[in-house]
């Protein structure tokens, strides 16, 4: 980089000041047009700058030595403004993706709420915490989940919880289609959920409803059972006559897997 710019600089000729707008030859920022070179058309530190020739005082001035001092000063100045404007991006980066972050799991979440899918909502939940940690720093898990339930009823206009019992089967529901699937699938209720993210215990009424569910959903599994053996008579009359043994069997084994993989809180 040459050094004595300086010199060239009486009698109103250029002026190299990085901060545009305050020395002779003014360009913007970055946003300069290349089409409009050559020299004194616009768009570049040459433009409206005087021909070095005639400078008072100086003799033997060479243009081709001072236009490439300009041309480094203007590759300078570009690569300036790019790395400036890539700081201001990360910045803006740095301030503003974690809460975007924290928009995107909150959406993330509600969205397995409105569809009732239960067993992942702990896993969705769980991200929205880590990306509301992100934004915020270190802080305690309860101060973290409590600005986590904040944040989710300004993003959403509703409380986590109301969103959760509104969305959720009752559990008497839940029972059922918990051992309709022999514990495989609907594992967690919505007040597991509302348990396990607040903090608080299962209400005891949700609890012998939970229950009540599976015993009917055992007694469904086990009369669909009895009523298929039963009709399987012709076929297979030894069948047949084991048809209650059957019945009671398959709703003990749907009953047995529904409580072993359920939620030890219901």
């Amino acid at each position: 980089m040459v050094d004595n710019v300086g010199a060239i600089q009486p009698n109103g000729m250029f002026q190299y000041m990085p901060a545009s707008g305050l020395g002779y030859c003014d360009f913007d920022s970055i946003d300069m047009d290349y089409s409009m070179y050559p020299i004194g058309m616009g768009g570049s530190i040459f433009s409206g700058c005087g021909m070095p020739y005639m400078i008072p005082g100086m003799t033997g001035t060479n243009p081709s030595s001072y236009f490439e001092q300009m041309k480094q000063y203007q590759k300078f100045y570009n690569e300036y403004n790019i790395e400036q404007q890539r700081m201001q991006r990360n910045a803006d980066l740095q301030l503003n993706g974690s809460m975007e972050s924290i928009e995107e799991c909150a959406q993330n979440l509600k969205d397995k709420i409105a569809h009732n899918e239960q067993d992942q909502i702990n896993e969705a939940y769980q991200k929205y915490i880590e990306a509301v940690r992100r934004a915020y720093g270190d802080g305690n898990d309860e101060d973290i989940n409590s600005r986590a339930m904040s944040m989710y009823r300004r993003l959403t206009g509703q409380s986590l919880v109301q969103d959760l019992r509104n969305n959720g089967h009752s559990s008497f529901l839940q029972g059922i289609y918990q051992t309709l699937t022999f514990g495989l699938f609907s594992q967690k209720s919505a007040e597991d959920n509302i348990a396990e993210i607040t903090g608080q215990t299962v209400h005891q009424g949700e609890k012998i409803e939970q229950n009540a569910g599976r015993l009917a959903g055992a007694g469904i599994l086990g009369t669909a059972a009895y009523a298929l053996a039963k009709h399987c008579s012709s076929i297979a009359p030894k069948l047949a006559k084991k048809a209650p043994l059957i019945g009671w069997a398959v709703a003990g084994l749907a009953a047995g897997l529904t409580f072993i993989t359920g939620k030890i809180t219901t």
